[in-house]
C-alpha cells in the first residue's frame, strides 16, 4: 500500500486518464445505435440508461472481436498506459478474440465511469474556489443550501488526493487488465520463441560471417601491406602485386559486409555474395601473396558438391588458412580437398608456432557450428609437430 501512495508523486501513473479519454472517444461510434436500441424499448428512463450501457458493452465488444482492433488496442495500451505487451503474431484464435472482445467493452465502460466521477469530482473542487473568491455565502449542497466557510478548503484537499488516488488506481487496473486479456496466447508465445530463437540464429550466422570472411581479409591484408612496406624501394613490381592483392580481398571483404549490414537493417540487401570451393584456389593464391607456402590439392567433382556444403567447405578453408597465417610456424601449409561419393573431407595442416601455446578458438567454434549444422565432424589440435584442422561432411544421408 506503501508503495501505491508512492505512485502518486509520478507522473506515469497518471497515463489512464489520456487512455480513459480514448476508451470513451470509442463509445462515439457505436452510441447512436445503443441509444437507438435503448429508446425502442418501452421501459422507465433509468431502465433505458442501463439498456444503452449495456448496448454499447455488446457492441463495443463485437468490435474488439477483430484482428485488427486487437491489434489497435494493443498499440493503444503500449503508447498511453506503458504497457509492453507484443504485438500479435499470427491469426488470433476464438479464445484470443473473445479475450480482446471482453477488454474492449471494459475498456469503454470502466472509461465513462472513470471521467463521470471525475467529473462529479471537479464540480467538488469549485466549492472552495467560489468560497475563496468571495462571492457567496452559501452554496447548494447536498439538496440543501450549505454555508461557505474555511472547511472547504480542507474539503477540496480531500477532494483533489481523491481524484489523484482514483486515476492512479485505474491507470493501474488499466495496465493489469491489458496485459491480462491483450496479451499474447499460448500459440502466440509459442510463435514469439521462436521468432526470437531465429533472430538469435541469424545474429551468430552474421557473426560467423564476419569473422570468417572481414577476419581473414584483414589478416592477409596486414600482412600484404607489412611485405610492401619492406619491399617498396627493393621490388616495386612485387609491391604493386602486394597492393593489387589487398584491393581485390577488400573489395570481396566489402561486398560481405555490405550483405551482412543489410541482413542487420533488414532491408534488400546487396545479393549474397557466393564463396563455393570452385574458388578455393583464390585463397590459395591471397595466401601465397602474403608469403605463405601453400600446397593445396583438390580431388573429385568439386563443382558437382551442394550449394550449401560448397559454401562452409570455403569457409572451413579459409578460417584454416588464415589461421595459418596469424600462428603458423616456418613450411609449408597443405590444404587437402577431397569431394568424394559420400563425403567431402578438408584438411589444413601446418607446422606448430614453436613451443607457444596457440591463441584462442573463437573462429574454430563458428566452424564447428557450420559443421555440426550439415552433420559432419570438425577435429583440430596438434598431430605430432603440425596443427591440423580437418573436417568431414556426408554427402548422403547415413553416410
Amino acid at each position: 500500500m506503501s508503495g501505491f501512495f508512492r505512485s502518486l508523486a509520478r507522473l506515469g501513473s497518471y497515463r489512464g486518464l489520456p487512455f480513459a479519454v480514448a476508451g470513451a472517444l470509442l463509445m462515439v461510434p457505436v452510441s447512436p445505435f445503443a441509444f437507438a436500441a435503448a429508446v425502442a424499448v418501452e421501459a422507465d428512463s433509468r431502465v433505458r440508461a442501463l439498456l444503452a450501457l449495456v448496448a454499447i458493452a455488446v457492441l463495443t465488444g463485437l468490435l474488439g472481436l477483430l484482428g485488427p482492433v486487437r491489434r489497435a488496442g494493443i498499440g493503444l495500451a503500449n503508447l498511453l498506459l506503458g504497457t509492453a505487451v507484443p504485438a500479435p503474431a499470427g491469426r488470433p484464435g476464438a479464445g484470443t478474440r473473445l479475450r480482446s472482445g471482453l477488454w474492449l467493452a471494459l475498456h469503454t465502460l470502466l472509461s465513462g465511469v472513470l471521467l463521470t466521477v471525475l467529473a462529479f469530482l471537479g464540480l467538488g473542487l469549485l466549492v472552495p474556489a467560489v468560497w475563496l473568491a468571495g462571492g457567496q455565502d452559501s452554496i447548494s449542497l447536498f439538496w440543501d443550501d450549505v454555508p461557505l466557510g474555511a472547511w472547504t478548503v480542507p474539503f477540496g484537499v480531500v477532494l483533489l488526493f481523491g481524484a489523484l488516488v482514483l486515476v492512479a488506481g485505474a491507470t493501474r487496473a488499466f495496465r493489469t487488465g491489458a496485459e491480462a486479456l491483450l496479451g499474447p496466447s499460448d500459440t502466440e508465445r509459442a510463435a514469439l520463441a521462436e521468432r526470437r530463437a531465429a533472430v538469435l540464429a541469424q545474429r551468430n550466422r552474421l557473426a560467423r560471417e564476419l569473422h570468417d570472411s572481414i577476419g581473414h581479409t584483414l589478416t592477409t591484408s596486414t600482412i600484404q601491406a607489412a611485405a610492401a612496406a619492406d619491399l617498396v624501394e627493393a621490388d616495386p613490381a612485387q609491391v604493386r602485386r602486394a597492393l593489387g592483392t589487398i584491393e581485390e580481398a577488400s573489395r570481396s571483404a566489402l561486398e560481405d559486409l555490405d550483405h551482412v549490414l543489410g541482413l542487420l537493417r533488414e532491408e534488400p540487401a546487396a545479393k549474397e555474395p557466393t564463396r563455393t570451393l570452385a574458388e578455393v584456389d583464390v585463397l590459395a593464391v591471397r595466401a601465397r601473396e602474403a608469403g605463405v607456402d601453400v600446397r593445396l590439392t583438390v580431388t573429385g567433382p568439386v563443382a558437382g558438391l551442394p550449394a550449401a556444403v560448397s559454401r562452409e567447405g570455403y569457409r572451413i578453408v579459409q578460417e584454416g588458412l588464415t589461421n595459418a597465417l596469424r600462428h603458423a610456424g616456418p613450411g609449408t601449409v597443405e590444404v587437402h580437398v577431397e569431394a568424394g561419393a559420400e563425403r567431402l573431407a578438408i584438411a589444413v595442416v601446418n607446422a606448430l608456432p614453436g613451443v607457444e601455446p596457440r591463441p584462442g578458438r573463437g573462429g574454430l567454434a563458428g566452424l564447428a557450428e557450420r559443421v555440426e549444422a550439415l552433420r559432419g565432424e570438425l577435429d583440430a589440435g596438434p598431430d605430432g609437430p603440425r596443427w591440423r584442422l580437418s573436417a568431414t561432411i556426408p554427402l548422403r544421408a547415413g553416410a
